[in-house]
């Protein structure tokens, strides 16, 4: 009796935990301090400052940007509509995918969609477009989000890319890029973990988006690598592809 009673006594005494038991998880490292204001790069390229929220785990968007302006190669996007290009015999308008510049009523077929010659940004159709240097001159290319948006267009493929548009405002557009391709670059802002803001939808091109909502380069699956490459990531961190 007295030893059944010394046993008990003993696990009484003994810490949580003792007994196999997993011990408590620690608490998450918020990711910057609430109310904390941190550099940000602006669409133009000027610096702009965002702020983290009141849970200290994500930034609000980049701020104190300069709107775009107005005049020749600063086009507001307020304007009539893009202009018109040289005229074809075709009736397909604006953005609709073609085949030759003779489908379109503008005259002009480029990576893979009808399109037309600007010089200022409120020469396309803001949002829907962006005035974008190509060769010697600059046309309105359809604006896109992910890889999924431009697979209208076909082959050769018209791949959502990155790229400066007329006014040097920074945009993501459909075209043939082919090997000027560009997905976002790195120390560019994002929705933390929202990696499709860096990489397009782009898998195996080992473009991430931090926790700190930064793109960079690396991975956190195999997925993000090239097909005949590991990835290093432990899952809660950027790693590196090999």
């Amino acid at each position: 009796m007295r030893a059944h009673l010394a046993i008990a006594l003993v696990g009484l005494l003994l810490p949580a935990g003792a007994c196999g038991s997993e011990p408590a998880a620690e608490p998450e490292t918020a990711l910057c301090d609430p109310g904390e204001n941190i550099f940000c790069r602006c669409p133009g390229g000027d610096p702009g400052t965002k702020q983290c929220n009141e849970a200290g785990d994500g930034f609000g968007s980049c701020d104190f940007c300069e709107a775009r302006g107005g005049g020749d190669g600063d086009g507001d996007g307020d304007g009539d509509g893009p202009s018109t290009g040289p005229g074809g015999t075709g009736d397909l308008a604006l953005l609709r995918p073609c085949t030759s510049s003779a489908d379109c009523a503008s005259g002009l077929c480029e990576s893979n969609y009808c399109t037309t010659p600007c010089e200022k940004v409120s020469d396309c159709e803001f949002p829907v477009a962006e005035c974008v240097p190509w060769g010697e001159g600059a046309v309105c290319m359809p604006a896109c989000t992910t890889a999924s948006d431009c697979e209208v267009y076909g082959a050769p493929p018209s791949l959502c890319g990155f790229a400066p548009a007329i006014d040097n405002w920074t945009v993501t557009v459909c075209s043939n890029w082919g090997d000027l391709h560009q997905l976002i670059p790195e120390a560019t802002d994002c929705p933390p973990l929202d990696h499709e803001a860096c990489n397009l939808g782009f898998a195996g091109r080992e473009r991430v988006c931090s926790e700190q909502g930064v793109c960079e380069t690396g991975c956190f699956k195999e997925s993000d690598c090239p097909a005949d490459q590991d990835c290093s990531s432990p899952g809660d961190t950027v790693g590196e592809c090999g």
